[in-house]
């Protein structure tokens, strides 16, 4: 007996991942994964040169304290090409007045889990070490649903860890202001540390003991990040031979409909349009909506109601000989108070064997949304101009680069603002209420790629299920 049909829009990393998950429960499902790209990935996105450079051309790294990713990775027989960090002498860098300082060691999250280093940090003035020492002492802050890291720093620890540590860490990582950036989205240990230790120093201290993970260098848990030998281009491979002949490339969705008989959908693309009992759209928010605004306007303009930006990224590679600087880290962040028109540097190099041929180094430079003109508005001639302006700083790097990469992502890049949590709450209720279709996407419930996979996962689990209910399972 022949199984259901099923299509699924979008070959990022969730769209993959259900569409394997959906074959492993449903080895007859008749399966099609439509993607508008000439390539699968989404955002993961791995460039091999000639010359030896390997260029992610999105993120570099997953986490592996969320264990899906690594779940997948095993299950996939591929967990012999995982690699970690580089050792360094440092974690991360703050420029501070021009000068790459590290970040203290012990710095957890946005507080000092080790004394002796955070007193010895000139990232701090003595007032500004005193204040966010005052943490330790301080009454707990109003029980509320949410509010922005700016807040929450602010009065537990203070304005100078917030301008010089946790702002150009976190505000940097997700794109977004610390004004604006939900606590309860992104960081909620911060706010389980208060409500259960009062003091979040307190809180981050008891949680790091006998941790072995936590780094010996500074800043950011590398310890907690993984690649692939060549890069993260092999997850994907990995999954598209996992779904054999169900995915087609440049393959457009350009609109849903329900069929004749009110129960199947019509996924209409470029020259045909596909049957299917049931959709799963694994696509930015943003493209969800305008499928479903015909069918489910309330969910459209709850999926509508999430905020989007986009990311611009530039990397460039030369040789070793041409960077002064030792590269003894991983990268460097820069708060706003610089003024400068970067929001970090990272050196790929540095972090992850294999990013550069010998004798050779990689860097990624990450202009800031804040700087004098928006960065997306910007050439590449100019956005190249920037980035080696920058280098040429602080890195004393005066020659011409032997490889040079613009990347752009538009604005489907989701932005965890004050109050995310409650809108994705509002629009898991709506697409529950879909009886044949399902959304998924490392926006439903982060934004990393353990994210994505935990995502697609999931929502090829509820889809199966929904299928169920509607039509009884032979199996």
């Amino acid at each position: 007996m022949n199984g259901p049909r099923i299509v699924v829009v979008g070959a990022g990393i969730a769209g993959l991942v259900a569409a394997r998950r959906l074959l492993q429960r449903r080895p007859d499902v008749r399966l099609a994964v439509l993607e508008a790209q000439s390539r699968p990935g989404g955002l993961v996105h791995t460039e091999r040169t000639s010359d030896g450079f390997l260029v992610e051309h999105g993120p570099d790294a997953f986490v592996t304290d969320r264990p899906a990713a690594l779940d997948l990775v095993r299950d996939l027989g591929i967990a012999e090409r995982l690699i970690g960090t580089l050792p360094a002498r440092h974690g991360a860098f703050v420029l501070h007045r021009g000068h790459l300082v590290p970040i203290p060691q012990g710095f957890a999250l946005v507080a000092p889990v080790r004394l002796g280093p955070w007193l010895r940090t000139p990232l701090l003035s003595w007032s500004g070490k005193l204040r966010a020492g005052l943490d330790l002492i301080l009454p707990r802050g109003p029980q509320c649903d949410d509010e922005s890291l700016a807040s929450f720093v602010g009065r537990r620890l203070g304005e100078e860890v917030l301008e010089r540590l946790a702002g150009p860490l976190l505000g940097g990582i997700y794109g977004v202001d610390p004004e604006r950036l939900s606590v309860a989205a992104t960081v909620p240990r911060l706010r389980e540390a208060e409500r259960r230790h009062r003091s979040v120093i307190l809180g981050l201290r008891r949680t790091a003991r006998g941790d072995p993970s936590q780094p010996q260098t500074s800043g950011v848990r590398y310890g907690l990040f993984a690649s692939f030998d060549r890069g993260l281009g092999v997850l994907v491979d990995a999954l598209c031979g996992a779904i054999g002949g169900a995915l087609r490339l440049g393959c457009p969705v350009r609109g849903l409909r329900r069929g004749d008989d009110g129960a199947a959908w019509l996924v209409s693309t470029d020259g045909e349009a596909l049957e299917a009992d049931a959709v799963l759209l694994a696509v930015p928010a943003p493209a969800a909506s305008g499928l479903l605004a015909p069918h489910a306007p309330q969910l459209a303009d709850a999926l509508d109601a999430l905020e989007h930006g986009g990311s611009v990224l530039v990397q460039l590679g030369y040789r070793r000989e041409q960077v002064a600087h030792p590269l003894d880290g991983y990268g460097y962040l820069v708060p706003r108070a610089e003024r400068r028109a970067v929001s970090a540097v990272t050196w790929s190099s540095s972090k992850w064997a294999g990013r550069a041929p010998p004798g050779h180094v990689l860097l990624r430079v990450f202009p800031a949304p804040h700087a004098a003109s928006e960065p997306r508005e910007l050439d590449d001639d100019a956005l190249l101009a920037l980035a080696r302006a920058e280098l040429a700083d602080t890195l004393g790097v005066r020659s011409e680069p032997v490889l040079a990469r613009v990347v752009r992502h538009n604005a489907t890049l989701p932005r965890p603002i004050v109050g995310h949590l409650g809108r994705l709450e509002r629009i898991d209720a709506l697409v529950a209420e879909l009886p044949t279709i399902e959304l998924a996407g490392a926006w439903r419930v982060g934004v990393g790629i353990p994210d994505a996979v935990r995502s697609g996962f999931l929502a090829a689990d509820r889809l199966l299920d929904k299928l169920r209910a509607s039509v009884p399972d032979p199996h």
